[in-house]
């Protein structure tokens, strides 16, 4: 067909978060969801192996050898789907910039599937590893103040308006932020994966994002370096490496971090 299903699934540190944080949390989350918990310091990895079947399908139906991944970057997976050499491009709503050449009417976006029951009622892994806090610490009157301006930021016109909007949206005439707010006051998107996003989730169950219970860096850097060796040398005993790095690891982690 002169094209490949998947873009290159880049391990250098500019494209390895794809993998060894967005796509390990679809693992994370479903285990979660089957124990009812939202955190734990000893991940069992029930499911794992529908880690390997997504990675296997990721590495082994793509633009580049399994073998190059270590030095594939995320450039050149997005050139990879912009020229049309892959059909499927992990990554999130906020590429968009970055792959709209190819027209608003050329692009979809589909949840990750790894297999699991009852996953054709799931929607978009969707979520922020970022928060608004306020100082407790502060005087009663500047914590007001602040709960009073954030409150602006997402009620009122002028505040919507710089938060969501783009072109000449700030009261200065600057470009908006261009965010998606999960407030009622979210203004529809000039980003076509934001509102496909939207649609998707609508009336199936988004993903949570779980990554600020994954126990650290070093957690995820240790599942990234096993996935690398075992795309290299595709066999089960590599494969055990990757869930040493995810289950030994995660408790080492999670010990460490309350030493």
């Amino acid at each position: 067909l002169g094209f490949s299903a998947f873009g290159s699934a880049g391990m250098d540190g500019s494209s390895d978060w794809r993998f060894k944080t967005h796509l390990a949390n679809l693992p994370i989350y479903y285990e979660y969801q089957a124990d009812g918990i939202d955190t734990t310091d000893a991940i069992k990895g029930t499911y794992l192996d529908n880690y390997r079947q997504i990675w296997d399908l990721y590495i082994n139906n793509a633009t580049c050898d399994p073998t190059q991944l270590s030095t594939k970057t995320a450039d050149d997976a997005t050139a990879e789907f912009v020229t049309g050499q892959c059909v499927f491009y992990q990554n999130g709503t906020w590429e968009y910039a970055n792959v709209a050449e190819v027209g608003d009417e050329n692009l979809a976006l589909v949840p990750i599937y790894i297999g699991v029951d009852g996953e054709e009622n799931q929607g978009i892994c969707t979520g922020s590893e970022n928060y608004w806090c306020v100082n407790k610490n502060a005087s009663e009157e500047d914590i007001q103040a602040t709960l009073d301006f954030i409150n602006w930021c997402v009620t009122s016109e002028t505040g919507v308006n710089a938060m969501c909007g783009s072109e000449g949206a700030m009261p200065s005439g600057k470009a908006g932020m261009g965010f998606v707010i999960p407030f009622e006051a979210n203004l529809e998107s000039t980003n076509v994966l934001n509102n496909l996003a939207d649609e998707i989730n609508a009336d199936k169950t988004p993903v949570k994002w779980c990554f600020s219970t994954m126990p650290s860096e070093e957690w995820k850097n240790g599942v990234g370096s096993a996935l690398t060796t075992y795309a290299a040398d595709q066999s089960d005993g590599t494969w055990d490496g990757v869930v040493t790095a995810f289950v030994d690891g995660w408790a080492t982690e999670a010990a460490a971090s309350k030493a």
